[in-house]
């Protein structure tokens, strides 16, 4: 992997070429991926540096650092080549390019062996909650720091009563002098022990009234009264955290929408969360299958051989699919019909490799097994978060279909 300095693409000594065409800008944007990325499959792919693996809590803290350090400094090249943002306003630390620009960033970093997967909420869900419930005050204070890298998020949604019923959500923020006391319990949080900053979802009304009573704040990570706890999954990885806060505060200018928006902030975090889930990279199998097959030598295999061409039908139909919705088409319940397409994808991959190892994938310290073994036990995490494929499949009747409740 080379690295270059040349200026950015779609920029010029005088700033970003806001309106370059797009076969020119497209050109330009692979000039320095090609330059700057490594290939999938190459030793220094880190496209699922995000997808953590350890046997015990302090091993886990380790490598989850190391993975937030990589994806830093792969965030702040994207700034620093005036690759990120390229849609946002200037004041929020973007070129306030045509969208399509964004479009074309993230179709070709898809296709390189990089991920910004530890900073999701940060990038694909923070920015769908500020710009369509913030303040421009908020904006300008979160935004920017998001794109240069410097600032990750996570999001305090579900509880040990509350997981895909947040309706039920019980956390409460008590009114307090210059903001709010927050107390309660979290679960299932990702990245909880990296990040600078969540989004919050607490009551501030009764329970009586639902998701009338619930509100949504900007809480910092770093303070007195937060206790993260991580949790051990089947895997022996500990991806996830539960969250204790007691008395934690937030500012007055940390409530995101108005006091009782929390359930139509949400539902935006939601759709959000969705869509970059089925925009993923971890799935994104079929090229490392392929090689897994050369290396064990039987991608020859006739049943090999089919297991290879529906990853890779998989995986084109979900890119196809993504593209007609950046592209601007209407696609009904398109949030939802991708994370579906994303979890099953993942599943389906997974397994595959383990046929094609065979005995192999036993081994629990081999190195070509270990990881689709981590893949493996991970893919059904990936079908309960952002909600369940029971969820996406009623509300693709629902929403995409018409069929009735």
């Amino acid at each position: 992997m080379q690295h270059s300095s040349a200026p950015a693409p779609g920029s010029t000594a005088g700033g970003p070429a806001q309106f370059e065409g797009r076969a020119q800008f497209e050109g330009r944007v692979r000039e320095w991926f090609g330059a700057n990325a490594p290939r999938k499959g190459s030793p220094e792919d880190f496209s699922a540096v995000h997808v953590v693996s350890a046997r015990s809590p302090q091993e886990y803290h380790e490598q989850e650092e190391h993975a937030i350090t990589v994806t830093r400094a792969w965030q702040r090249r994207l700034f620093d080549a005036g690759l990120a943002g390229r849609s946002w306003p200037a004041e929020c630390g973007g070129h306030g390019a045509p969208d399509w620009q964004d479009e074309v960033v993230a179709a070709e970093q898809a296709r390189w062996g990089v991920s910004t997967k530890m900073f999701a909420v940060a990038l694909e869900m923070v920015p769908a909650v500020l710009f369509g419930h913030g303040t421009h005050e908020q904006r300008v204070a979160y935004l920017p720091p998001v794109l240069r890298g410097e600032h990750g998020w996570c999001q305090l949604l579900s509880e040990p009563g509350a997981g895909s019923d947040l309706a039920s959500v019980s956390t409460r923020a008590t009114p307090m002098d210059g903001g709010w006391s927050v107390t309660g319990q979290k679960v299932w949080t990702s990245n909880a022990g990296c990040s600078d900053y969540a989004l919050l979802i607490a009551r501030t009304g009764s329970r009586e009234e639902g998701r009338a009573g619930l509100s949504c704040f900007a809480l910092k990570m770093e303070q007195p009264g937060i206790d993260i706890r991580p949790l051990r999954q089947m895997s022996g990885a500990y991806h996830f955290n539960e969250v204790f806060l007691d008395n934690a505060f937030v500012p007055e200018n940390g409530l995101i929408g108005g006091l009782g928006d929390g359930w139509a902030v949400l539902r935006t975090m939601l759709a959000s969360e969705r869509a970059a889930i089925g925009g993923g990279t971890s799935a994104r199998s079929a090229t490392q299958l392929v090689g897994l097959a050369r290396q064990l030598g039987c991608s020859d295999d006739p049943g090999v051989r089919d297991l290879l061409a529906q990853a890779v039908i998989r995986e084109r139909t979900l890119d196809l699919l993504r593209a007609r919705i950046a592209a601007g088409h209407t696609v009904p319940a398109a949030g939802p019909t991708t994370k579906l397409l994303y979890s099953e994808h993942a599943r389906l991959s997974a397994d595959a490799a383990t046929t094609i190892l065979g005995m192999a994938v036993t081994l629990v310290d081999d190195p070509q097994s270990a990881p689709w073994i981590e893949r493996l036990l991970f893919a059904p995490g990936l079908r309960l978060g952002g909600g369940t494929d029971e969820i996406q499949r009623n509300t693709i009747a629902e929403r995409g279909l018409g069929l009735p409740r």
